[in-house]
Protein backbone atom coordinates (compact mmCIF):
# COMPACT_ATOMS: atom_id res chain seq x y z
CA UNK A 1 0.00 0.00 0.00
CA UNK A 2 1.34 3.33 -1.17
CA UNK A 3 0.39 5.51 2.07
CA UNK A 4 1.94 8.76 0.24
CA UNK A 5 -0.72 8.40 -2.25
CA UNK A 6 -4.11 8.42 0.23
CA UNK A 7 -2.38 11.25 2.91
CA UNK A 8 -1.80 14.40 1.86
CA UNK A 9 1.48 16.49 3.16
CA UNK A 10 3.01 18.89 2.85
CA UNK A 11 6.01 18.32 0.13
CA UNK A 12 4.10 15.00 -0.48
CA UNK A 13 5.84 13.82 2.74
CA UNK A 14 4.03 12.13 6.46
CA UNK A 15 3.95 14.03 9.10
CA UNK A 16 6.60 12.38 12.15
CA UNK A 17 3.46 11.64 14.13
CA UNK A 18 1.27 10.36 11.08
CA UNK A 19 4.49 8.01 10.49
CA UNK A 20 4.88 6.79 14.23
CA UNK A 21 1.10 5.80 14.06
CA UNK A 22 1.63 3.88 10.44
CA UNK A 23 4.93 2.03 11.94
CA UNK A 24 2.50 0.30 14.01
CA UNK A 25 0.72 -1.19 11.42
CA UNK A 26 3.94 -1.88 9.48
CA UNK A 27 5.79 -3.79 12.40
CA UNK A 28 1.73 -5.54 12.83
CA UNK A 29 2.15 -7.34 9.27
CA UNK A 30 6.21 -8.15 10.49
CA UNK A 31 4.61 -10.72 12.97
CA UNK A 32 2.43 -12.22 10.47
CA UNK A 33 4.33 -12.25 7.04
CA UNK A 34 7.56 -12.52 8.90
CA UNK A 35 9.13 -10.15 6.01
CA UNK A 36 11.44 -7.48 7.63
CA UNK A 37 10.86 -3.66 6.97
CA UNK A 38 14.17 -1.45 7.37
CA UNK A 39 13.98 2.15 9.39
CA UNK A 40 16.64 3.86 7.21
CA UNK A 41 17.59 7.16 8.78
CA UNK A 42 19.75 9.26 6.65
CA UNK A 43 21.27 12.81 7.49
CA UNK A 44 23.47 15.20 6.35
CA UNK A 45 27.22 15.14 7.30
CA UNK A 46 28.00 18.52 8.28
CA UNK A 47 25.55 20.54 7.80
CA UNK A 48 26.35 22.92 10.46
CA UNK A 49 28.46 24.49 7.74
CA UNK A 50 26.01 25.10 4.87
CA UNK A 51 24.40 28.55 4.65
CA UNK A 52 21.43 28.76 6.61
CA UNK A 53 19.81 31.01 4.40
CA UNK A 54 20.04 28.41 2.20
CA UNK A 55 18.38 25.44 4.73
CA UNK A 56 14.70 25.29 3.45
CA UNK A 57 15.33 25.14 0.27
CA UNK A 58 18.17 22.24 0.53
CA UNK A 59 15.92 19.98 3.02
CA UNK A 60 12.89 20.48 -0.02
CA UNK A 61 15.06 19.85 -2.62
CA UNK A 62 16.69 16.94 -1.15
CA UNK A 63 13.77 15.40 0.43
CA UNK A 64 11.88 15.54 -2.84
CA UNK A 65 15.29 13.69 -4.71
CA UNK A 66 14.84 10.86 -1.85
CA UNK A 67 10.98 10.81 -2.53
CA UNK A 68 12.34 9.97 -6.22
CA UNK A 69 14.40 6.89 -5.13
CA UNK A 70 11.89 4.98 -2.91
CA UNK A 71 9.49 2.59 -4.23
CA UNK A 72 5.59 3.03 -4.18
CA UNK A 73 5.41 0.77 -1.50
CA UNK A 74 8.03 2.81 0.64
CA UNK A 75 7.29 5.47 3.41
CA UNK A 76 9.30 8.85 3.95
CA UNK A 77 9.29 11.17 6.78
CA UNK A 78 11.23 14.72 7.39
CA UNK A 79 11.75 14.63 11.07
CA UNK A 80 11.88 17.12 13.29
CA UNK A 81 15.29 17.61 13.42
CA UNK A 82 17.11 19.41 10.66
CA UNK A 83 18.55 17.90 7.60
CA UNK A 84 17.24 14.44 8.52
CA UNK A 85 14.92 11.89 7.11
CA UNK A 86 13.47 8.12 7.86
CA UNK A 87 12.69 5.76 4.96
CA UNK A 88 10.45 2.58 5.93
CA UNK A 89 11.46 -0.27 3.39
CA UNK A 90 8.61 -2.48 2.92
CA UNK A 91 9.60 -6.16 3.30
CA UNK A 92 12.97 -5.25 3.07
CA UNK A 93 16.28 -6.13 4.94
CA UNK A 94 19.49 -4.53 5.68
CA UNK A 95 21.03 -5.79 1.91
CA UNK A 96 18.14 -3.81 0.46
CA UNK A 97 18.66 -1.03 2.90
CA UNK A 98 22.32 -1.02 1.71
CA UNK A 99 21.61 -0.75 -1.87
CA UNK A 100 19.29 2.13 -1.56
CA UNK A 101 22.02 3.83 0.72
CA UNK A 102 24.72 2.83 -2.21
CA UNK A 103 22.38 4.60 -5.13
CA UNK A 104 21.63 8.03 -3.36
CA UNK A 105 25.70 8.07 -2.24
CA UNK A 106 26.33 7.78 -5.68
CA UNK A 107 23.69 10.40 -7.06
CA UNK A 108 25.32 12.88 -4.40
CA UNK A 109 29.08 12.29 -5.67
CA UNK A 110 27.91 12.31 -8.84
CA UNK A 111 26.49 14.93 -9.01
CA UNK A 112 22.87 13.67 -11.12
CA UNK A 113 20.84 16.56 -9.50
CA UNK A 114 21.24 20.18 -9.56
CA UNK A 115 21.08 20.32 -5.17
CA UNK A 116 24.43 18.66 -5.75
CA UNK A 117 26.47 20.59 -8.06
CA UNK A 118 25.50 23.75 -5.81
CA UNK A 119 26.06 22.67 -2.75
CA UNK A 120 28.88 20.23 -1.45
CA UNK A 121 28.05 17.50 0.65
CA UNK A 122 27.53 13.71 1.66
CA UNK A 123 25.30 11.56 3.60
CA UNK A 124 24.99 9.35 7.41
CA UNK A 125 22.76 6.74 7.61
CA UNK A 126 21.63 4.32 9.89
CA UNK A 127 20.13 1.15 9.32
CA UNK A 128 18.01 -0.73 11.58
CA UNK A 129 15.84 -3.71 10.26
CA UNK A 130 12.64 -5.02 12.27
CA UNK A 131 11.71 -8.55 12.57
CA UNK A 132 9.43 -8.15 15.07
CA UNK A 133 6.14 -6.37 16.22
CA UNK A 134 7.52 -5.00 19.28
CA UNK A 135 9.79 -2.29 18.11
CA UNK A 136 8.33 1.62 18.65
CA UNK A 137 8.88 3.99 15.98
CA UNK A 138 10.68 6.44 18.80
CA UNK A 139 12.86 3.45 20.15
CA UNK A 140 13.85 3.04 16.32
CA UNK A 141 14.60 6.98 15.88
CA UNK A 142 16.33 7.25 19.68
CA UNK A 143 18.78 4.28 18.88
CA UNK A 144 19.30 5.23 15.07
CA UNK A 145 20.30 8.81 16.49
CA UNK A 146 22.59 8.07 18.73
CA UNK A 147 24.33 5.44 15.97
CA UNK A 148 24.55 8.37 13.92
CA UNK A 149 26.57 10.71 17.11
CA UNK A 150 29.01 7.71 16.98
CA UNK A 151 29.16 7.11 13.55
CA UNK A 152 32.82 8.71 13.03
CA UNK A 153 34.16 7.92 10.09
CA UNK A 154 31.37 5.36 8.90
CA UNK A 155 28.78 6.52 6.46
CA UNK A 156 26.27 3.63 7.27
CA UNK A 157 25.76 2.22 10.73
CA UNK A 158 23.73 -0.67 11.83
CA UNK A 159 22.20 -1.83 14.80
CA UNK A 160 20.79 -4.97 15.59
CA UNK A 161 18.55 -4.08 17.94
CA UNK A 162 15.22 -4.79 16.66
CA UNK A 163 16.39 -7.60 14.28
CA UNK A 164 15.39 -10.56 16.34
CA UNK A 165 12.11 -12.43 15.31
CA UNK A 166 10.32 -14.06 18.17
CA UNK A 167 9.40 -17.37 18.81
CA UNK A 168 6.35 -18.19 17.06
CA UNK A 169 3.42 -21.17 17.90
CA UNK A 170 2.52 -23.83 15.64
CA UNK A 171 0.27 -26.12 16.09
CA UNK A 172 0.45 -29.79 15.45
CA UNK A 173 -2.82 -32.20 15.13
CA UNK A 174 -2.44 -35.65 14.68
CA UNK A 175 -5.38 -37.53 13.19
CA UNK A 176 -4.76 -41.03 13.55
CA UNK A 177 -6.53 -43.87 15.40
CA UNK A 178 -3.19 -46.46 15.37
CA UNK A 179 -2.38 -45.35 18.91
CA UNK A 180 1.49 -47.09 18.33
CA UNK A 181 1.45 -44.90 15.37
CA UNK A 182 -0.02 -41.88 16.24
CA UNK A 183 2.35 -42.24 19.01
CA UNK A 184 5.52 -42.26 16.77
CA UNK A 185 4.59 -38.89 15.08
CA UNK A 186 3.81 -37.19 18.09
CA UNK A 187 7.87 -38.53 19.57
CA UNK A 188 9.17 -37.50 16.02
CA UNK A 189 7.78 -34.07 15.91
CA UNK A 190 8.29 -33.10 19.49
CA UNK A 191 11.93 -34.18 19.54
CA UNK A 192 12.59 -32.03 15.97
CA UNK A 193 15.77 -30.07 16.74
CA UNK A 194 14.11 -26.21 16.18
CA UNK A 195 15.31 -23.29 17.54
CA UNK A 196 12.84 -20.63 16.09
CA UNK A 197 9.45 -22.34 17.64
CA UNK A 198 7.41 -23.59 19.46
CA UNK A 199 5.05 -26.69 19.07
CA UNK A 200 1.44 -27.42 20.35
CA UNK A 201 1.35 -31.11 19.27
CA UNK A 202 -2.21 -32.80 19.89
CA UNK A 203 -3.26 -36.09 19.33
CA UNK A 204 -6.86 -37.70 17.83
CA UNK A 205 -8.19 -40.47 17.46
CA UNK A 206 -10.79 -39.16 14.63
CA UNK A 207 -11.95 -36.51 12.61
CA UNK A 208 -15.26 -36.43 14.62
CA UNK A 209 -13.23 -35.50 17.88
CA UNK A 210 -10.89 -32.99 16.37
CA UNK A 211 -14.13 -31.02 14.60
CA UNK A 212 -16.18 -31.36 18.21
CA UNK A 213 -12.97 -29.84 20.12
CA UNK A 214 -11.98 -25.90 19.66
CA UNK A 215 -8.29 -26.75 18.83
CA UNK A 216 -8.55 -25.96 15.27
CA UNK A 217 -9.83 -22.26 15.90
CA UNK A 218 -6.20 -20.78 16.33
CA UNK A 219 -4.62 -17.84 14.56
CA UNK A 220 -1.47 -19.55 14.33
CA UNK A 221 -0.29 -21.60 11.47
CA UNK A 222 -1.58 -25.03 12.58
CA UNK A 223 -0.17 -28.26 10.38
CA UNK A 224 -2.63 -31.01 10.47
CA UNK A 225 -1.39 -34.92 9.74
CA UNK A 226 -4.87 -36.59 8.94
CA UNK A 227 -5.45 -40.58 7.42
CA UNK A 228 -7.62 -40.48 5.08
CA UNK A 229 -9.78 -43.42 6.64
CA UNK A 230 -10.79 -42.57 10.11
CA UNK A 231 -13.92 -44.21 12.23
CA UNK A 232 -15.73 -40.46 12.76
CA UNK A 233 -15.34 -37.82 9.98
CA UNK A 234 -13.06 -39.53 7.29
CA UNK A 235 -9.92 -37.35 6.71
CA UNK A 236 -10.99 -35.44 3.34
CA UNK A 237 -14.73 -34.54 5.06
CA UNK A 238 -12.31 -33.21 8.06
CA UNK A 239 -10.36 -31.33 4.78
CA UNK A 240 -13.16 -30.16 3.33
CA UNK A 241 -14.58 -28.51 6.90
CA UNK A 242 -10.81 -26.75 7.16
CA UNK A 243 -10.76 -25.20 4.10
CA UNK A 244 -14.04 -23.56 4.22
CA UNK A 245 -12.55 -21.30 7.21
CA UNK A 246 -12.31 -17.66 6.68
CA UNK A 247 -8.14 -18.36 8.00
CA UNK A 248 -7.88 -21.99 6.05
CA UNK A 249 -4.55 -20.84 4.79
CA UNK A 250 -3.19 -21.01 8.05
CA UNK A 251 -3.55 -24.94 7.98
CA UNK A 252 -1.12 -26.97 6.13
CA UNK A 253 -2.88 -30.31 5.62
CA UNK A 254 -0.94 -33.83 4.89
CA UNK A 255 -2.89 -36.84 4.03
CA UNK A 256 -1.59 -40.24 5.33
CA UNK A 257 -2.98 -42.97 3.45
CA UNK A 258 -2.22 -46.76 1.40
CA UNK A 259 -4.21 -45.12 -1.62
CA UNK A 260 -1.43 -44.41 -4.19
CA UNK A 261 -3.58 -44.28 -7.29
CA UNK A 262 -3.40 -41.36 -9.24
CA UNK A 263 -7.03 -40.65 -9.22
CA UNK A 264 -6.62 -40.54 -5.39
CA UNK A 265 -4.02 -38.08 -5.53
CA UNK A 266 -5.64 -36.00 -7.30
CA UNK A 267 -8.97 -35.67 -6.08
CA UNK A 268 -6.89 -35.56 -2.50
CA UNK A 269 -5.20 -32.02 -3.32
CA UNK A 270 -8.38 -30.34 -5.35
CA UNK A 271 -9.83 -31.18 -2.50
CA UNK A 272 -7.17 -29.13 -0.18
CA UNK A 273 -4.37 -31.32 0.73
CA UNK A 274 -0.96 -29.93 0.66
CA UNK A 275 0.60 -32.81 0.50
CA UNK A 276 0.45 -36.58 0.45
CA UNK A 277 2.02 -39.52 2.49
CA UNK A 278 1.78 -43.48 1.13
CA UNK A 279 1.80 -45.39 4.31
CA UNK A 280 3.70 -46.73 5.28
CA UNK A 281 6.05 -44.09 5.23
CA UNK A 282 10.09 -43.84 6.24
CA UNK A 283 9.87 -41.77 9.95
CA UNK A 284 13.40 -40.23 9.25
CA UNK A 285 11.71 -39.14 5.70
CA UNK A 286 8.91 -37.82 7.71
CA UNK A 287 11.01 -35.93 9.98
CA UNK A 288 13.12 -34.56 7.26
CA UNK A 289 10.36 -33.14 5.48
CA UNK A 290 8.70 -31.25 8.85
CA UNK A 291 12.17 -29.59 9.40
CA UNK A 292 11.74 -28.57 5.61
CA UNK A 293 8.48 -26.83 5.98
CA UNK A 294 9.30 -25.38 9.01
CA UNK A 295 12.08 -23.42 7.89
CA UNK A 296 10.15 -22.38 5.00
CA UNK A 297 7.75 -20.55 7.52
CA UNK A 298 10.60 -18.94 9.34
CA UNK A 299 12.18 -18.35 6.71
Amino acid sequence: MNIQNQLTFPHGFLGEQQLATFFKVLTANVGRSRSPITATILTLRNHEFLNENDYLQIEEEMGAFLQSKIRQSDVICQLANPFEWCIILTQSGEKEAIAFINRVQSDIQNKTNPLFIKYDFSILASVAEINNSDATFDEVIKTSRQLLSNSLDKSITFTSQFKERKIEHIKFSILEENEIFSQALYTTLDNLPINHFLLDIKIFRDGYEFLQSDWYHTSHTHIILVNDILPRKNGLEVVHRIRELPNHNKFIIFMMTKRKSEQDMIHAFESGVDEYLIKPFNIRIFEAQMKRVLERLWF
